[in-house]
């Protein structure tokens, strides 16, 4: 997950199959056919989420598959060549998505505090992202050294992003991303849930992507005009496949995390920088002092030596006014 070069997209379908296998199975390819990295699902069991006297308890009920499905959906997958990573709430759900070959697991911040979960978790070698959305810094901690107490080499990510159907812009606090980041020191994601239709349904992640997000998680639907489960924060596949394209083009300007200059910025530099050039004419013999040179830009392709590494040096050649001065032809 993180060995890859660039961001990390998942298409999140959540709920919004309804219980359906074959709109599952329509959503990943879709997914795929966007150019996302992985799809991810929510795995329910009931019973491992809640209470029969829970408000929605009968939702999850519904939302139950049989195991044979799930397999069904990673194996459409891996067909499509997409990754697919689900949520996972309890230990017989996470046994199951392992027998059938899930490629990644999230922490929905309700088990934040699940410890046979999570140390279950600490000895699975699987991507995993941890959300954080709802937890504090020393809950995060401590679920985290839950996880690296095991056998796991695999990476986890701190998602940061909540959803309030849809969650308000001035409730996203991208900050909080980077304060974790910092704080914890692991990498950092965001799951967006802004509403679909917003004017900045992009623009959050681009500003997440800029802040030192290396996963991107964005909900789509078959059509939001249907308003199925988790459609709020969704988009529909088309937009899905524009926001990937977006996403690809803001990547592609973040560049390297080092001083390196590309061709274009040498090609700038030389065509831009000032070099020592005579304020008068100079002749044979006179060694240089602050009077005599200025910094001017120039045709001149080589690289500029430094004022002071020019003055007090004895020109060895006739200069006429604005002719380059350099080091290595002074004695």
């Amino acid at each position: 997950m993180l060995s890859q070069k660039g961001i990390f997209i998942v298409a999140e379908l959540a709920q919004t199959h309804e219980g359906s296998l074959e709109l599952a199975r329509l959503l990943v390819k879709a997914s795929a056919a966007a150019g996302a990295d992985a799809a991810k699902v929510q795995v329910f069991k009931a019973e491992e989420i809640c209470t029969p006297r829970y408000k929605h308890y009968k939702l999850f009920k519904q939302l139950e598959w049989p195991d044979a499905w799930w397999k069904a959906l990673i194996d459409c997958a891996h067909q499509c060549s997409i990754q697919l990573f689900a949520d996972v709430f309890g230990i017989e759900s996470l046994e199951m998505l392992i027998g059938n070959g899930i490629d990644g697991l999230k922490i929905h911040g309700t088990d934040m505090k699940n410890l046979p979960l999570l140390k279950r978790l600490a000895e699975v070698d699987l991507p995993l992202l941890l959300s954080i959305g709802g937890g504090t810094v020393e809950e995060s901690r401590t679920a985290l050294n839950i996880l690296r107490s095991g056998s796991r080499g695999a990476p986890v990510v701190l998602m940061h992003g909540f959803q309030s159907y849809p969650t308000l812009t001035e409730h996203t606090h991208l900050n909080k991303m980077g304060y974790f980041r910092d704080q914890l020191r692991v990498p950092v994601g965001f799951a967006d849930h802004i509403d679909g239709d917003h004017r900045l349904n992009f623009a959050l992640c681009a500003a997440a992507v800029g802040m030192g997000a290396v996963i991107i998680e964005k909900h789509i639907t078959v059509s939001r005009s249907l308003k199925m489960e988790d459609y709020e924060s969704a988009l529909n596949p088309d937009e899905f496949g524009l926001f990937v394209l977006k996403m690809r083009e803001i990547e592609s300007a973040l560049g390297s995390y080092s001083e390196e200059m590309t061709i274009p910025e040498e090609f700038y530099r030389k065509d831009t920088r000032k070099h020592v050039v005579a304020a008068s004419a100079l002749k044979p013999g006179h060694v240089i002092g602050e009077g005599d040179v200025r910094l001017k830009r120039t045709d001149s392709l080589e690289e500029a030596s430094l004022m002071e590494d020019v003055i007090g040096r004895r020109c060895t050649k006739d200069y006429l006014e604005d002719d380059v001065i350099f080091v290595k032809d002074l004695s």
